[in-house]
């Protein structure tokens, strides 16, 4: 039986993506003042967000600290450019991040879901994003109200998929592992690290990825956020 569900902020109820691409417009029109970078703005994008997600798998896995996370990806970004500036790399960090929590871009369907759910669960945020930035996005959006619990893992200490912070969560929750239910977008870090300590998972998997393992992790994998009303109806009546 369930008795409380948490999600992944990013990507599953916040558009990280889209406020990722307008946050970064804005480092890119201030670089270009500074340097004759030779790429258009949609290249600049595609090499900011493999630094980027190059960082944040190392911080999952534990090998990078907070701090080294936000300014390792610019630093990378601007050598990619030629330019070995630490001053210049925490600079844009700062840039961006006055502008990219401030968005209130939601997945579609978002809000509808959390007015159905937080009627009859308490709710619970668990993010690996950092507590001043996810504090901004949650209320901003206006997503804050509908959470008990804001489990982040810079004040756990360790990131998902690592065990500790889901089970720090269910600490949180007063309750077992097994009568939660976690949503979340990054199949390896929410579905994996959830699974493995005993949650019932559902993948929220709009881009339709393919994942080798995703049969022994997800119970169920949705495409909207609408499907997911159904699925827990059925968690319901079993």
């Amino acid at each position: 039986m369930i008795k409380a569900i948490f999600f992944d902020l990013d990507n599953t109820l916040w558009d990280h993506d889209k406020a990722q691409e307008k946050s970064i417009e804005s480092v890119y029109g201030y670089l270009k003042k500074l340097h004759p970078i030779p790429d258009d703005k949609d290249t600049f994008a595609k090499i900011y967000t493999h630094c980027n997600d190059k960082v944040w798998d190392a911080y999952k896995k534990g090998l990078l600290k907070h701090e080294e996370v936000r300014i390792n990806r610019f630093i990378d970004l601007l050598e990619h450019y030629d330019i070995r500036d630490r001053e210049l790399a925490i600079t844009l960090n700062e840039l961006y991040i006055s502008i990219y929590p401030t968005w209130t871009f939601l997945v579609e369907g978002a809000k509808e879901l959390l007015e159905e759910l937080i009627k009859k669960y308490p709710l619970g945020i668990v993010t690996n994003g950092f507590p001043e930035t996810q504090a901004i996005k949650l209320e901003r959006s206006d997503l804050k109200k509908y959470f008990k619990w804001f489990i982040y893992s810079g004040e756990v200490g360790k990131a998902k998929p690592h065990p500790e912070i889901f089970d720090f969560a269910m600490k949180k929750a007063h309750i077992l592992h097994k009568e939660a239910l976690f949503i979340g977008d990054d199949f390896e870090a929410d579905i994996i690290g959830a699974k493995i300590v005993g949650l019932k998972t559902i993948w929220f998997n709009p881009k339709g990825k393919v994942e080798p393992r995703q049969d022994q992790y997800a119970d169920y994998i949705v495409s909207s956020l609408k499907q997911i009303s159904d699925i827990v109806k059925f968690q319901e009546s079993c």
